[in-house]
Protein backbone atom coordinates (compact mmCIF):
# COMPACT_ATOMS: atom_id res chain seq x y z
CA UNK A 1 0.00 0.00 0.00
CA UNK A 2 1.74 3.38 -0.82
CA UNK A 3 1.47 6.03 1.55
CA UNK A 4 -0.29 9.22 0.94
CA UNK A 5 1.56 12.21 0.92
CA UNK A 6 0.54 15.32 2.58
CA UNK A 7 3.03 17.23 0.36
CA UNK A 8 3.87 19.19 4.09
CA UNK A 9 0.24 19.30 5.61
CA UNK A 10 -0.07 17.71 8.63
CA UNK A 11 -3.66 15.57 9.43
CA UNK A 12 -5.69 18.38 11.20
CA UNK A 13 -5.32 20.81 8.19
CA UNK A 14 -6.17 17.82 5.80
CA UNK A 15 -9.24 17.48 8.15
CA UNK A 16 -10.42 20.83 7.92
CA UNK A 17 -9.95 21.02 3.88
CA UNK A 18 -12.05 17.76 3.72
CA UNK A 19 -15.21 18.93 5.57
CA UNK A 20 -17.04 22.05 4.84
CA UNK A 21 -17.28 24.56 7.54
CA UNK A 22 -20.93 25.61 7.39
CA UNK A 23 -24.70 24.03 6.67
CA UNK A 24 -24.41 26.94 4.25
CA UNK A 25 -21.70 25.13 2.04
CA UNK A 26 -22.93 21.84 2.27
CA UNK A 27 -26.99 23.53 0.78
CA UNK A 28 -25.33 25.42 -1.78
CA UNK A 29 -23.20 22.16 -3.08
CA UNK A 30 -26.20 19.84 -2.79
CA UNK A 31 -28.67 22.32 -4.76
CA UNK A 32 -25.55 22.61 -7.38
CA UNK A 33 -25.39 19.05 -7.77
CA UNK A 34 -29.15 18.74 -8.07
CA UNK A 35 -29.71 21.79 -10.99
CA UNK A 36 -27.15 21.13 -13.18
CA UNK A 37 -28.46 17.32 -13.40
CA UNK A 38 -31.69 18.83 -14.64
CA UNK A 39 -29.77 21.65 -16.75
CA UNK A 40 -32.31 24.22 -16.44
CA UNK A 41 -31.15 26.84 -17.21
CA UNK A 42 -29.63 25.64 -20.44
CA UNK A 43 -33.35 24.39 -21.50
CA UNK A 44 -34.78 28.04 -20.55
CA UNK A 45 -32.20 29.75 -23.29
CA UNK A 46 -32.90 27.15 -25.86
CA UNK A 47 -36.81 27.79 -25.38
CA UNK A 48 -36.31 31.61 -25.53
CA UNK A 49 -34.07 31.67 -28.55
CA UNK A 50 -36.74 29.55 -30.67
CA UNK A 51 -39.36 31.80 -29.17
CA UNK A 52 -37.92 34.77 -30.10
CA UNK A 53 -36.74 33.54 -33.93
CA UNK A 54 -40.55 32.45 -34.04
CA UNK A 55 -41.52 35.92 -33.25
CA UNK A 56 -38.68 37.67 -35.63
CA UNK A 57 -40.23 35.44 -38.70
CA UNK A 58 -43.86 36.32 -37.51
CA UNK A 59 -43.09 40.09 -37.88
CA UNK A 60 -41.81 39.80 -41.25
CA UNK A 61 -44.39 37.33 -42.55
CA UNK A 62 -47.15 40.10 -41.03
CA UNK A 63 -45.16 43.11 -43.18
CA UNK A 64 -45.74 41.22 -46.21
CA UNK A 65 -49.10 40.19 -45.51
CA UNK A 66 -50.07 44.47 -44.91
CA UNK A 67 -48.58 44.88 -48.65
CA UNK A 68 -50.70 42.70 -50.41
CA UNK A 69 -53.25 43.83 -48.16
CA UNK A 70 -52.93 47.69 -49.15
CA UNK A 71 -52.98 46.38 -52.85
CA UNK A 72 -55.96 44.70 -52.61
CA UNK A 73 -57.71 47.38 -50.77
CA UNK A 74 -56.39 49.85 -53.54
CA UNK A 75 -58.08 47.53 -56.43
CA UNK A 76 -61.43 47.30 -54.43
CA UNK A 77 -61.37 51.02 -54.01
CA UNK A 78 -61.02 51.96 -57.36
CA UNK A 79 -63.60 49.10 -58.68
CA UNK A 80 -66.09 50.79 -56.18
CA UNK A 81 -64.99 54.47 -58.20
CA UNK A 82 -66.13 52.71 -61.31
CA UNK A 83 -69.37 51.79 -59.75
CA UNK A 84 -69.91 55.08 -57.98
CA UNK A 85 -69.02 57.02 -61.32
CA UNK A 86 -71.74 54.54 -63.83
CA UNK A 87 -74.50 55.22 -60.59
CA UNK A 88 -73.93 58.87 -61.10
CA UNK A 89 -73.95 58.67 -65.44
CA UNK A 90 -77.29 56.67 -64.81
CA UNK A 91 -79.05 58.92 -62.61
CA UNK A 92 -79.82 61.39 -65.43
CA UNK A 93 -81.38 59.38 -67.37
CA UNK A 94 -83.80 58.07 -64.61
CA UNK A 95 -84.50 61.56 -63.53
CA UNK A 96 -85.47 62.24 -67.43
CA UNK A 97 -87.65 59.15 -67.45
CA UNK A 98 -89.47 59.55 -64.33
CA UNK A 99 -90.43 62.96 -66.19
CA UNK A 100 -91.53 61.68 -68.98
CA UNK A 101 -93.75 58.98 -67.22
CA UNK A 102 -95.67 61.84 -65.30
CA UNK A 103 -96.72 63.73 -68.30
CA UNK A 104 -98.99 61.38 -69.35
CA UNK A 105 -100.82 61.30 -65.96
CA UNK A 106 -100.92 64.78 -65.72
CA UNK A 107 -103.32 64.71 -69.31
CA UNK A 108 -105.35 61.82 -68.07
CA UNK A 109 -106.03 64.08 -64.91
CA UNK A 110 -106.62 66.97 -67.18
CA UNK A 111 -108.92 65.21 -69.30
CA UNK A 112 -110.75 63.40 -66.40
CA UNK A 113 -111.28 67.28 -64.84
CA UNK A 114 -112.48 68.41 -68.43
CA UNK A 115 -115.20 65.58 -68.41
CA UNK A 116 -116.79 65.85 -64.82
CA UNK A 117 -119.91 67.78 -64.45
CA UNK A 118 -119.59 70.74 -62.36
CA UNK A 119 -122.49 70.92 -59.67
CA UNK A 120 -124.21 74.23 -58.40
CA UNK A 121 -123.31 76.24 -55.79
CA UNK A 122 -125.72 75.02 -53.10
CA UNK A 123 -124.58 71.21 -53.88
CA UNK A 124 -121.08 72.22 -54.09
CA UNK A 125 -120.58 72.51 -50.32
CA UNK A 126 -122.21 69.23 -49.58
CA UNK A 127 -120.02 67.02 -52.47
CA UNK A 128 -117.01 68.88 -51.01
CA UNK A 129 -116.91 66.72 -47.92
CA UNK A 130 -117.83 64.01 -49.57
CA UNK A 131 -115.36 63.74 -52.57
CA UNK A 132 -112.55 65.55 -51.27
CA UNK A 133 -111.76 63.18 -48.65
CA UNK A 134 -112.40 60.31 -50.79
CA UNK A 135 -109.59 61.19 -52.90
CA UNK A 136 -107.23 62.35 -50.47
CA UNK A 137 -107.64 58.97 -49.16
CA UNK A 138 -106.93 57.38 -51.92
CA UNK A 139 -104.24 59.23 -52.31
CA UNK A 140 -102.82 58.38 -49.28
CA UNK A 141 -103.40 54.55 -49.44
CA UNK A 142 -101.24 54.50 -52.49
CA UNK A 143 -98.55 56.67 -51.01
CA UNK A 144 -98.78 54.27 -47.84
CA UNK A 145 -98.87 51.12 -49.95
CA UNK A 146 -95.74 52.59 -52.30
CA UNK A 147 -94.04 53.08 -48.69
CA UNK A 148 -94.64 49.72 -46.93
CA UNK A 149 -91.41 47.71 -47.51
CA UNK A 150 -91.22 44.00 -46.18
CA UNK A 151 -89.46 43.45 -43.58
CA UNK A 152 -88.67 39.50 -42.88
CA UNK A 153 -89.52 38.26 -39.49
CA UNK A 154 -85.96 36.69 -38.90
CA UNK A 155 -84.29 40.06 -38.53
CA UNK A 156 -86.69 40.30 -35.09
CA UNK A 157 -85.47 36.82 -33.96
CA UNK A 158 -82.88 36.29 -31.77
CA UNK A 159 -80.92 33.41 -30.55
CA UNK A 160 -80.42 33.84 -26.97
CA UNK A 161 -78.04 30.65 -26.62
CA UNK A 162 -75.53 32.07 -28.86
CA UNK A 163 -72.11 31.42 -27.20
CA UNK A 164 -70.87 34.39 -29.40
CA UNK A 165 -73.68 36.58 -27.51
CA UNK A 166 -73.18 35.57 -24.60
CA UNK A 167 -74.36 32.37 -24.10
CA UNK A 168 -72.70 29.38 -21.93
CA UNK A 169 -73.47 25.38 -20.93
CA UNK A 170 -73.69 24.93 -17.23
CA UNK A 171 -71.79 22.18 -16.32
CA UNK A 172 -72.80 21.74 -12.97
CA UNK A 173 -76.46 20.74 -14.01
CA UNK A 174 -75.69 19.11 -17.60
CA UNK A 175 -74.79 15.48 -17.98
CA UNK A 176 -70.69 14.97 -18.33
CA UNK A 177 -69.38 14.81 -21.77
CA UNK A 178 -66.93 14.25 -24.22
CA UNK A 179 -66.48 17.93 -24.69
CA UNK A 180 -64.68 18.20 -21.26
CA UNK A 181 -62.06 15.84 -20.91
CA UNK A 182 -60.23 15.11 -17.32
CA UNK A 183 -56.84 16.33 -19.17
CA UNK A 184 -57.19 19.68 -21.54
CA UNK A 185 -59.53 22.33 -21.83
CA UNK A 186 -63.84 22.51 -21.77
CA UNK A 187 -64.60 22.83 -25.07
CA UNK A 188 -68.34 22.12 -24.11
CA UNK A 189 -70.00 25.66 -25.22
CA UNK A 190 -69.17 24.10 -28.87
CA UNK A 191 -72.56 22.90 -28.56
CA UNK A 192 -73.88 26.37 -28.65
CA UNK A 193 -71.76 28.32 -31.58
CA UNK A 194 -74.36 28.87 -34.03
CA UNK A 195 -72.62 28.64 -37.51
CA UNK A 196 -74.29 27.43 -40.89
CA UNK A 197 -73.33 23.84 -40.80
CA UNK A 198 -71.91 22.21 -37.46
CA UNK A 199 -68.62 19.73 -38.11
CA UNK A 200 -69.39 16.10 -37.21
CA UNK A 201 -66.78 15.66 -34.81
CA UNK A 202 -67.47 18.89 -32.75
CA UNK A 203 -70.84 17.08 -31.35
CA UNK A 204 -71.85 16.91 -27.59
CA UNK A 205 -71.55 13.36 -26.70
CA UNK A 206 -72.95 11.77 -23.55
CA UNK A 207 -73.26 8.39 -21.92
CA UNK A 208 -76.30 9.22 -19.52
CA UNK A 209 -79.12 7.73 -20.06
CA UNK A 210 -81.61 10.58 -19.70
CA UNK A 211 -79.24 13.27 -20.87
CA UNK A 212 -79.33 17.12 -19.61
CA UNK A 213 -78.64 20.26 -21.67
CA UNK A 214 -78.67 23.15 -19.40
CA UNK A 215 -78.18 26.41 -20.73
CA UNK A 216 -77.72 29.87 -19.45
CA UNK A 217 -79.06 32.44 -22.01
CA UNK A 218 -77.04 35.27 -23.02
CA UNK A 219 -79.93 37.59 -21.91
CA UNK A 220 -83.73 37.07 -20.46
CA UNK A 221 -86.44 36.56 -23.14
CA UNK A 222 -89.49 35.58 -23.86
CA UNK A 223 -89.07 32.45 -25.93
CA UNK A 224 -91.12 31.70 -28.98
CA UNK A 225 -89.08 28.55 -30.81
CA UNK A 226 -86.31 26.09 -30.15
CA UNK A 227 -84.50 23.82 -32.83
CA UNK A 228 -82.03 21.38 -33.34
CA UNK A 229 -79.56 20.81 -36.44
CA UNK A 230 -77.68 18.21 -36.85
CA UNK A 231 -74.21 17.97 -39.20
CA UNK A 232 -74.86 16.97 -42.59
CA UNK A 233 -75.45 13.09 -43.09
CA UNK A 234 -76.73 11.64 -46.31
CA UNK A 235 -78.70 8.29 -46.52
CA UNK A 236 -79.71 6.88 -43.31
CA UNK A 237 -79.74 8.97 -40.31
CA UNK A 238 -76.36 8.15 -37.78
CA UNK A 239 -77.08 6.29 -34.60
CA UNK A 240 -77.09 8.39 -31.47
CA UNK A 241 -78.99 11.64 -33.47
CA UNK A 242 -81.83 12.96 -30.83
CA UNK A 243 -85.02 11.77 -31.49
CA UNK A 244 -87.20 13.22 -29.19
CA UNK A 245 -86.61 16.18 -26.72
CA UNK A 246 -88.37 18.28 -24.12
CA UNK A 247 -87.67 21.92 -23.45
CA UNK A 248 -88.28 23.30 -19.90
CA UNK A 249 -87.67 26.78 -18.42
CA UNK A 250 -85.77 27.48 -14.88
CA UNK A 251 -87.66 29.52 -12.54
CA UNK A 252 -84.63 29.56 -10.67
CA UNK A 253 -80.93 29.15 -10.69
CA UNK A 254 -80.83 25.22 -9.46
CA UNK A 255 -83.89 24.44 -12.00
CA UNK A 256 -85.13 22.65 -9.32
CA UNK A 257 -87.90 24.78 -9.83
CA UNK A 258 -89.40 24.64 -14.10
CA UNK A 259 -92.09 25.23 -16.47
CA UNK A 260 -92.74 23.07 -19.86
CA UNK A 261 -91.93 24.58 -22.96
CA UNK A 262 -91.99 22.83 -25.53
CA UNK A 263 -93.08 18.89 -25.24
CA UNK A 264 -91.96 16.03 -27.59
CA UNK A 265 -90.32 18.02 -29.81
CA UNK A 266 -88.77 16.10 -32.55
CA UNK A 267 -85.99 15.72 -35.25
CA UNK A 268 -87.28 14.04 -38.49
CA UNK A 269 -85.49 11.73 -40.44
CA UNK A 270 -87.23 12.23 -43.34
CA UNK A 271 -86.23 16.14 -43.43
CA UNK A 272 -82.87 15.51 -44.69
CA UNK A 273 -82.55 18.91 -46.34
CA UNK A 274 -83.80 21.35 -43.98
CA UNK A 275 -80.40 21.98 -41.79
CA UNK A 276 -82.87 22.99 -39.07
CA UNK A 277 -85.79 21.82 -37.64
CA UNK A 278 -87.93 24.33 -35.54
CA UNK A 279 -90.34 23.44 -32.75
CA UNK A 280 -92.44 26.09 -31.83
CA UNK A 281 -93.72 27.43 -28.21
CA UNK A 282 -96.58 28.10 -27.35
CA UNK A 283 -97.97 31.14 -27.28
CA UNK A 284 -100.75 30.77 -25.04
CA UNK A 285 -98.03 29.94 -21.94
CA UNK A 286 -97.94 32.24 -19.28
CA UNK A 287 -93.92 32.24 -19.39
CA UNK A 288 -91.92 35.48 -17.60
CA UNK A 289 -88.71 36.04 -19.27
CA UNK A 290 -86.44 33.51 -18.60
CA UNK A 291 -82.63 33.13 -18.33
CA UNK A 292 -81.63 29.78 -18.42
CA UNK A 293 -83.25 26.63 -20.48
CA UNK A 294 -83.15 23.13 -19.89
CA UNK A 295 -83.05 20.83 -23.14
CA UNK A 296 -84.30 17.52 -21.50
CA UNK A 297 -83.45 14.27 -24.86
CA UNK A 298 -85.80 11.46 -24.20
CA UNK A 299 -85.05 8.97 -26.89
CA UNK A 300 -82.32 9.02 -29.97
CA UNK A 301 -82.02 7.16 -33.23
CA UNK A 302 -80.82 3.66 -33.24
CA UNK A 303 -81.48 3.63 -29.35
CA UNK A 304 -77.79 3.52 -28.52
CA UNK A 305 -76.43 4.61 -25.19
CA UNK A 306 -74.22 7.25 -26.33
CA UNK A 307 -76.64 10.50 -27.84
CA UNK A 308 -75.01 13.01 -29.97
CA UNK A 309 -75.88 16.65 -30.21
CA UNK A 310 -74.69 19.46 -32.31
CA UNK A 311 -76.13 22.53 -32.18
CA UNK A 312 -79.31 23.92 -30.29
CA UNK A 313 -81.04 27.51 -30.50
CA UNK A 314 -83.28 29.11 -28.21
CA UNK A 315 -85.58 31.99 -30.13
CA UNK A 316 -86.66 35.40 -28.47
CA UNK A 317 -88.33 38.34 -30.36
CA UNK A 318 -86.14 41.85 -30.35
CA UNK A 319 -87.72 44.63 -30.71
CA UNK A 320 -85.33 46.16 -32.65
CA UNK A 321 -83.78 44.27 -35.82
CA UNK A 322 -80.78 42.48 -35.53
CA UNK A 323 -77.71 44.35 -36.87
CA UNK A 324 -75.67 43.59 -39.41
CA UNK A 325 -71.71 43.81 -38.17
CA UNK A 326 -69.39 45.09 -41.11
CA UNK A 327 -65.61 43.84 -41.37
CA UNK A 328 -63.16 46.20 -40.59
CA UNK A 329 -59.58 46.61 -42.03
CA UNK A 330 -58.04 44.49 -39.01
CA UNK A 331 -60.44 41.55 -39.03
CA UNK A 332 -59.46 41.23 -42.85
CA UNK A 333 -55.75 40.89 -42.12
CA UNK A 334 -55.97 38.85 -39.21
CA UNK A 335 -58.33 36.55 -41.06
CA UNK A 336 -56.01 36.81 -44.13
CA UNK A 337 -52.93 35.79 -42.03
CA UNK A 338 -54.93 33.11 -40.47
CA UNK A 339 -55.93 31.87 -43.84
CA UNK A 340 -52.36 31.55 -45.33
CA UNK A 341 -50.84 30.19 -42.21
CA UNK A 342 -53.51 27.19 -42.05
CA UNK A 343 -52.38 26.47 -46.30
CA UNK A 344 -48.68 26.94 -45.56
CA UNK A 345 -47.08 27.65 -42.10
CA UNK A 346 -48.97 24.28 -39.55
CA UNK A 347 -46.15 25.90 -36.93
CA UNK A 348 -47.03 29.32 -37.58
CA UNK A 349 -50.86 28.56 -37.53
CA UNK A 350 -50.41 26.70 -33.71
CA UNK A 351 -48.18 29.40 -32.48
CA UNK A 352 -51.46 32.21 -33.18
CA UNK A 353 -54.57 32.62 -31.54
CA UNK A 354 -57.31 31.23 -33.57
CA UNK A 355 -60.20 29.96 -31.24
CA UNK A 356 -63.80 30.12 -32.46
CA UNK A 357 -64.52 33.43 -31.03
CA UNK A 358 -61.62 34.79 -32.44
CA UNK A 359 -62.50 33.58 -36.02
CA UNK A 360 -66.50 34.47 -36.04
CA UNK A 361 -66.38 37.82 -34.45
CA UNK A 362 -63.91 38.75 -37.03
CA UNK A 363 -65.66 37.14 -39.63
CA UNK A 364 -62.52 34.89 -41.11
CA UNK A 365 -64.93 31.86 -42.28
CA UNK A 366 -65.25 33.13 -45.83
CA UNK A 367 -61.02 33.46 -45.77
CA UNK A 368 -60.45 30.46 -44.23
CA UNK A 369 -63.39 27.93 -43.86
CA UNK A 370 -61.15 25.51 -42.64
CA UNK A 371 -60.29 27.42 -39.56
CA UNK A 372 -63.99 28.19 -38.43
CA UNK A 373 -64.80 24.32 -39.29
CA UNK A 374 -61.62 23.03 -36.91
CA UNK A 375 -61.71 26.05 -34.29
CA UNK A 376 -62.08 25.56 -30.53
CA UNK A 377 -63.25 27.08 -27.84
CA UNK A 378 -59.99 27.25 -26.30
CA UNK A 379 -57.01 26.04 -28.31
CA UNK A 380 -53.51 26.06 -27.57
CA UNK A 381 -51.42 28.91 -28.75
CA UNK A 382 -48.36 30.84 -27.84
CA UNK A 383 -49.90 32.13 -24.69
CA UNK A 384 -51.30 28.22 -23.56
CA UNK A 385 -47.52 26.75 -24.61
CA UNK A 386 -46.07 29.60 -22.30
CA UNK A 387 -48.64 28.70 -19.52
CA UNK A 388 -47.61 25.27 -19.68
CA UNK A 389 -44.08 25.48 -19.69
CA UNK A 390 -43.90 28.00 -16.82
CA UNK A 391 -46.18 25.33 -15.17
CA UNK A 392 -44.07 22.58 -15.65
CA UNK A 393 -40.68 24.67 -14.32
CA UNK A 394 -42.57 25.76 -11.09
CA UNK A 395 -43.79 21.99 -10.43
CA UNK A 396 -40.05 20.90 -10.76
CA UNK A 397 -38.51 23.70 -8.60
CA UNK A 398 -41.35 22.88 -5.84
CA UNK A 399 -40.71 19.00 -6.35
CA UNK A 400 -37.10 19.59 -6.39
CA UNK A 401 -37.60 21.90 -2.92
CA UNK A 402 -40.15 19.43 -1.42
CA UNK A 403 -37.46 16.34 -2.10
CA UNK A 404 -34.84 18.74 -0.46
CA UNK A 405 -36.67 19.62 3.00
CA UNK A 406 -37.79 16.34 3.22
CA UNK A 407 -34.20 14.76 2.86
CA UNK A 408 -33.08 16.94 5.50
CA UNK A 409 -35.75 16.60 7.76
CA UNK A 410 -35.80 12.64 7.89
CA UNK A 411 -32.36 11.56 6.45
CA UNK A 412 -29.73 14.54 7.29
CA UNK A 413 -26.75 11.81 7.75
CA UNK A 414 -27.42 11.10 3.75
CA UNK A 415 -27.50 14.29 2.91
CA UNK A 416 -24.25 15.28 4.73
CA UNK A 417 -22.44 12.22 3.55
CA UNK A 418 -23.59 12.69 0.11
CA UNK A 419 -22.35 16.70 0.26
CA UNK A 420 -19.35 15.68 2.15
CA UNK A 421 -17.82 13.22 -0.32
CA UNK A 422 -18.26 15.91 -2.94
CA UNK A 423 -16.35 18.78 -0.66
CA UNK A 424 -13.41 15.71 0.15
CA UNK A 425 -12.82 14.77 -3.64
CA UNK A 426 -12.30 18.81 -4.28
CA UNK A 427 -10.37 18.92 -1.36
CA UNK A 428 -8.16 16.26 -2.31
CA UNK A 429 -7.70 17.66 -5.50
CA UNK A 430 -6.65 20.57 -4.11
CA UNK A 431 -3.99 18.91 -2.53
CA UNK A 432 -2.56 17.21 -5.55
CA UNK A 433 -2.17 20.17 -7.49
CA UNK A 434 -0.02 21.84 -4.32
Amino acid sequence: MIPMQNYGLDARQVTDIEQPRSKTKIWYHWFNIRFRQYLILEIFLVISLIMIHSRLQAISNQNDRVLEIVNSMQSQFEHMERKIESLVSRKPKQDINQSDNTKPLEHSIADVLKNMKFPTQKSVDNKEQITIPQINQSISKTEDSLLKVPVSNELFRFNAADYLEGASVDMDYSSSSNLNPIIGYDQTNLVLLDRPQPPADKAWCTNDANPVLTINLAKYIKPISVSYQHSKWYGTIPNGVPKTYDVVACLEFYCEKWEPLASNCKYSQYKTNEKEQMCNISSHLDVPSIGKVQFRFRENYGDTKTTCVHLVRVYGETETPVKIKEKKVESQKLCADLGWYYHNSYFKYTWTDKNCSVLYENQCCSDCPECCQECLISDYNKYTFADIFLYLCATIMASLLIVGICCVIFMPEVVCNSVSLVGSGKAHTVIVAQ
